[in-house]
């Protein structure tokens, strides 16, 4: 009688694992794991820029607590991610709340809007078929180990992937309103991260290939939506440039200063130094940097000792393309190998590679080779268990901006969208009974070449931890 039901719930258990789950099944249980975990997490405040993001919050209020949007201002962050700070703000300073549980609040939501609704249904709109439930699963439990108190703070790398997803999703269905959903999701996007303006070039592919074969007319009319939801988010920021500082723009002046743009003084950080971690460590507190003893010899040797301009730095990357290359791609390297699951590290020592890190690689490896696979087998067949037709604009939107992350001084957070798409498809892509189900050669090739990476990654990764240096980036 045991093994009967054993069997029973084993088949059960079985099925529901191989199909898909209801979105609010999945936003449900994110929810609840973050809400659980979030408080015991050990953090007491919200520190550098996300406790700067919740003083902004309060900056909507003028004098005798009169709210307007025409009260914020800005230079460097959009007014929208502070905005969607505000009701939190409102309740902790009613209630006596600390700031940090209201931000958990708000980090448990994102999480499940992220993990629950727009991860899945981005994947789903992509390759045209759902996540099964097992895979889900593991997709979530491997964002848990790697990004989870990410979710305590006020910074908007995930809320901004969330909407941009969403957007993506919102794009691929028919009819106008729709458009113009995807067309405030987006510029929303782009107004809590302004580098995902680049992320319209490949939203607007990826409406068109959804949009072709309707004709001129409806076609028209969806790109007019987007544009009208999009307007309704840009407006409230153009008001503000225009009211506070004399521009009339609708994008972030995405500048501290009002000197220089933010995104060039990252790619003079990211000559001179190769890796940024914000650490909570008594013995390393603040900005933490890891050299590059080349790219800081190169920089002395501009004229003024730094990138004046953008075309100063594209006269650089013209002459020197190799050095420029193999910058980028070290920190590619370093902006996918996490080493906290935080952005703000209470314990910066040991520095470098552990059991962490090497499950990264090896998860990151097994999700690349999954991507690689698909595509050789559309490209073989026209179709497979790949990314479906279009996918590539969804790409190019999730891609442009992490590619303008990689010549500056990067942070883990910034290749949020690639770590967490690679994840996705390694957790689609593991199936151990395949696995034990391929001729032992295979086997024994894939462990070799998995070894080979995982010493390779090791390596890059000691040799990262190896060039710490004393101190926080120079002011420029």
């Amino acid at each position: 009688m045991t093994l009967v039901v054993f069997r029973t719930f084993g088949a059960a258990a079985g099925r529901l694992l191989a199909r898909p789950w209801p979105w609010r099944w999945r936003c449900g249980l994110v929810l609840a794991l973050y809400a659980a975990y979030l408080p015991l997490s050990g953090y007491d405040r919200l520190p550098f820029d996300a406790g700067e993001y919740w003083h902004l919050a309060a900056t909507f209020f003028g004098p005798n607590l009169h709210f307007s949007l025409l009260n914020y201002a800005a230079l460097l962050r959009g007014y929208l991610g502070p905005l969607l700070l505000v009701p939190m703000r409102v309740l902790c300073y009613a209630t006596g709340w600390p700031a940090l549980a209201g931000a958990q609040v708000l980090g448990a939501a994102w999480a499940a809007l992220l993990f629950g609704a727009a991860g899945p249904a981005a994947w789903a709109a992509a390759t045209g078929r759902a996540l099964r439930g097992g895979g889900w699963l593991l997709a979530v439990g491997l964002g848990f180990v790697f990004w989870r108190d990410y979710f305590n703070f006020t910074l908007q790398d995930a809320p901004a992937l969330a909407l941009l997803l969403l957007a993506l999703v919102a794009l691929a269905q028919p009819g106008p309103r729709w458009a113009a959903l995807g067309g405030l999701l987006l510029a929303a996007s782009l107004n809590l991260k302004p580098i995902y303006l680049l992320s319209v070039p490949g939203a607007a592919g990826w409406l068109w290939w959804h949009a072709r074969g309707m004709g001129w007319g409806p076609g028209a009319r969806r790109g007019a939506a987007l544009a009208a939801g999009a307007t309704l988010v840009l407006l409230p920021q153009a008001a503000i440039n225009y009211l506070h500082f004399g521009q009339a723009t609708p994008l972030v002046l995405a500048t501290d200063d009002g000197r220089l743009p933010i995104y060039l003084k990252q790619l003079n950080w990211g000559t001179a130094f190769q890796r940024y971690e914000s650490s909570l460590d008594p013995t390393h507190r603040g900005g933490v940097v890891f050299g590059d003893s080349v790219g800081a010899r190169a920089l002395r040797a501009v004229p003024g000792g730094m990138f004046g301009s953008y075309a100063q730095f594209a006269g650089y990357a013209v002459r020197h393309p190799l050095a420029v290359g193999a910058r980028c791609a070290r920190h590619l390297f370093n902006g996918l190998d996490l080493w906290y699951p935080t952005p703000y590290p209470r314990r910066l020592h040991p520095l470098g590679p552990g059991v962490g890190p090497l499950l990264n690689y090896a998860v990151l490896a097994l999700g690349l080779a999954h991507l690689l696979r698909g595509w050789r087998q559309r490209a073989k067949a026209g179709k497979g268990r790949g990314p479906g037709p279009g996918a590539g604009w969804a790409l190019l939107a999730l891609g442009l901006p992490v590619a303008a992350a990689l010549p500056i001084l990067v942070e883990c957070r910034y290749l949020l969208p690639l770590h967490l798409l690679l994840l996705t498809a390694a957790a689609d892509g593991f199936r151990p009974g395949r696995w034990w189900a391929r001729p032992r050669w295979q086997q024994a090739a894939a462990l070799v070449l998995l070894a080979a990476l995982l010493w390779g990654g090791w390596q890059l990764s000691a040799a990262t931890a190896g060039q710490l240096q004393a101190g926080d980036v120079p002011p420029y």
